[in-house]
């Protein structure tokens, strides 16, 4: 049985045009709240799993108050899922929480299927893990983008930069798509994330940004991007 505690977060998302991007990495790190590096940049990929009728894509586009993501993440090579994290991202009135779970994907595996590899990940699961994943089983796409960490001197509010984001399309496959990449955009997403607590030092923060924030989902946009190719 799963025993993570929840801790609830608000995130806070400012996609940065390319053009307003020094101004924006200028206003955070000149800010009171002294902004400092606080992780070695990194890059990031996420499988994001849903049903065969993209429920969970039509769940974020209607805006309802209670949602989720299962994506399954891992960080560096692309093509190396071994130490990989499968993710249960729940929303719920503004704010959300994580519950997470060790899991890998062998893309090496000379027989590699997304039906085998997901069909091992899902059977090697505890059973609340099990009950979690639900009817999320199809893979759509993978996002790839690098990201840069920052947090601020009393490590209340996080800020991370993510560049170059790119989707791979899973859709109708088989085989892992990792060749294929469509770039999502000239922009650069910041995030800015804090604990609940500290909702009133975010909304702060926020009040001084030079760009507003903005509903975004860096899944509903691969599946937009896609379509329009």
């Amino acid at each position: 049985m799963n025993t993570q505690p929840r801790e609830y977060r608000f995130e806070v998302k400012v996609p940065v045009p390319l053009n307003r991007l020094q101004e924006v990495n200028i206003w955070l790190q000149a800010h009171s709240m002294l902004f400092r590096k606080h992780y070695a940049s990194r890059d990031i990929n996420s499988l994001y799993l849903d049903t065969p009728l993209l429920a969970r894509f039509e769940e974020n586009l209607s805006g309802i108050s209670t949602r989720k993501k299962v994506r399954i993440r891992w960080y560096g090579d692309l093509n190396n899922a071994e130490k990989a994290k499968l993710e249960f991202k729940h929303r719920q009135a503004g704010k959300g929480y994580k519950v997470i779970y060790d899991t890998k994907l062998d893309f090496s595996a000379p027989a590699f299927s997304w039906q085998h590899a997901l069909k091992s990940a899902y059977a090697q699961l505890p059973v609340d893990a099990q009950f979690l994943w639900a009817t999320e089983h199809s893979p759509i796409i993978i996002c790839r983008y690098h990201r840069a960490y920052f947090i601020s001197n009393d490590e209340k509010i996080r800020a991370t930069f993510d560049s170059d984001i790119s989707s791979f399309d899973q859709r109708y496959r088989q085989h892992a798509n990792l060749n294929k990449g469509v770039p999502l955009g000239d922009y650069v997403l910041l995030e800015l994330k804090t604990n609940a607590e500290y909702e009133a030092e975010l909304s702060n923060l926020l009040a001084t940004c030079p760009l507003r924030p903005s509903r975004h989902s860096k899944y509903v946009n691969c599946i937009r991007n896609l379509m329009w190719q």
